[in-house]
């Protein structure tokens, strides 16, 4: 199916996404901060883990799962935001932007 602009006609129509990427970065951001506050338990779980090879263990376990805690929890954000991102778009914002006029619209 081949989208065109309502106003001029154009088949120069391309899709802006911009829901899909300021709920991804929001969501990322969130997620990276809900990350952080579990990495607290991430390292106590690493160190526990490395706590066999001793100091050193405990430390490298520690920054390893605090450093792992943050990034699942700024991944798992991000996807959640990008998703929900992706359902305003489809349902709310004007997802569509002619090259030839500069309208934008939803289909």
């Amino acid at each position: 199916m081949s989208v065109h602009c309502p106003s001029c006609g154009s088949h120069r129509v391309i899709t802006r996404h911009s829901g899909r990427k300021v709920g991804g970065a929001t969501g990322a951001a969130a997620g990276t901060a809900s990350g952080a506050a579990g990495a607290m338990a991430g390292a106590e779980t690493g160190a526990l883990i490395g706590a066999w090879a001793g100091p050193v263990g405990i430390t490298v376990g520690s920054l390893a799962g605090a450093v792992f805690g943050g990034l699942v929890g700024g991944t798992a954000g991000g996807v959640a935001g990008a998703k929900l991102g992706e359902e305003l778009d489809t349902h709310v914002l004007d997802n569509y932007a002619c090259q030839a006029c500069g309208h934008t619209f939803r289909p």
